[in-house]
């Protein structure tokens, strides 16, 4: 962590102490999405299904689009609050999931669907919130590595609950839901260290919305078209994004139902891989992202999302695994910058009196292609009667147009928004 401490002033390293503390919860809920998709197909009593992959996957992104609420929700509480309290809410929902287990209720696998999902939902508050906290927290010229070294952070507790739960279904599958009343524990213990941040008084985010959500809403596609610069960025974002979130749902499923793989193989493709690969390479991504622009950083991570949808449909056409293993490392590859890009992208673009707004815009923007995108891969899944194939071809090529989209927008970008100093 030193190389790290001596990049990030003095008067932000409290504030990157405590929020790495926070992430080792946080980082949790990474796993739980790539677990939640494994779990659904390899745990015999949630006997889960296309269907139950897709509701789960469009509630993951869909639960963005109230991400405008978060600015209005602003005026009736602090953003660190807007952290704190909604992690609590998906403490509890993850809490949850052991229900079907204490009273014997029998359809464990669509009420396991909805305490994930319900968990997703209240997770976009600090999602949004966590963004904007960013901005007062530290400076735009250390900001990449303290991102970078959280989501490392973030990364090894999510790596270390993936193989903490990849070992747990492997030997007590019965008891899936003892992985999940974990998790929740220890994002209760996050919300405390989050809550501990200290804040200077200049850590303003403008006048909160007296306005109605709805109201809210009008005012950021306002915004939202009017701004052309991040028309054209989140544009980019949206072609390579709606590739992943078409597609990524359905590797679990495609590897059980179509390759016929093993439980084991499942989940080290699906979650483990990944995992792992996004933890090595995370820090690495936020030193690179601090010396070019966001749009030439994604491109870069688009190509690497390509590449591994491109071997994803290779082990699908063929059905091999091992060009299925090979896309899972590169899946990990593009998370590690992808995830950076995303939560610091719209930073860019921002004036300080419209951090909250453009946050807001650009997770609402990922939550309506998160809610539409998996149902169309699943709409592709089952009308091609491929396997997948033509599910995963769509999604290179969608990857790949993103990829260029933002390169040119990198070459003819002038310059950051942003004013430079430390919080």
């Amino acid at each position: 962590m030193k190389p790290v401490l001596e990049r990030v002033p003095q008067c932000s390293r409290p504030a990157l102490f405590f929020e790495s503390l926070y992430n080792l919860g946080a980082g949790s809920l990474i796993a739980v999405y790539w677990l939640s998709s494994v779990a659904l197909k390899t745990i015999p009593q949630l006997a889960g299904q296309d269907i139950h992959l897709a509701v789960l996957s469009s509630v993951f992104g869909g639960s963005s689009l109230l991400s405008p609420l978060v600015p209005w929700t602003a005026r009736f509480t602090s953003m660190r609050n807007l952290v704190v309290m909604p992690n609590l809410l998906v403490a509890a929902c993850l809490a949850a999931t052991a229900f079907p287990f204490v009273t014997g209720w029998s359809p464990a696998g669509w009420w396991f669907t909805a305490c994930v999902g319900i968990a997703f939902i209240a997770r976009v508050f600090p999602r949004v919130a966590e963004m904007n906290m960013y901005r007062v927290l530290y400076p735009p010229t250390a900001r990449g590595v303290a991102v970078g070294w959280l989501k490392a952070v973030a990364g090894v507790a999510g790596l270390s609950t993936v193989i903490g739960g990849y070992l747990w279904f492997e030997f007590f599958p019965h008891l899936y839901w003892g992985l999940y009343v974990g998790c929740a524990a220890l994002l209760g213990f996050s919300a405390w260290a989050y809550h501990q941040i200290p804040l200077s008084r200049r850590a303003r985010f403008g006048r909160p919305s007296e306005h109605s959500p709805f109201r809210a809403l009008l005012a950021g596609i306002r915004t939202f078209c009017n701004d052309k610069r991040f028309l054209a960025f989140q544009t980019g974002f949206a072609i390579g994004g709606a590739a992943n979130h078409m597609a990524m749902g359905y590797v679990s499923e495609i590897m059980k139902e179509t390759l016929r793989a093993d439980d084991t193989v499942v989940r080290q493709v699906g979650a483990l891989l990944p995992a792992i690969f996004l933890t090595a390479c995370a820090p690495l991504a936020g030193r690179y992202l601090d010396r070019v622009n966001p749009m030439t950083g994604r491109a870069v991570f688009n190509f690497f999302q390509a590449a591994s949808y491109g071997c994803y449909a290779l082990g699908t056409w063929t059905r091999s695994v091992w060009p299925m293993v090979l896309g899972a490392c590169l899946f990990g590859v593009a998370n590690s910058g992808g995830v950076i890009t995303w939560l610091t992208g719209s930073l860019y673009f921002a004036r300080d009196d419209r951090i909250a707004l453009y946050n807001a815009v650009h997770v609402a923007l990922t939550g309506l292609r998160g809610m539409l995108a998996p149902l169309l891969g699943l709409y592709l899944y089952r009308a091609a009667d491929d396997g997948g194939v033509l599910l995963l071809v769509v999604a290179t090529l969608l990857s790949l147009a993103g990829s260029l989209w933002m390169a040119i927008q990198g070459r003819l970008d002038p310059g950051s928004r942003e004013t430079d100093g430390a919080p």
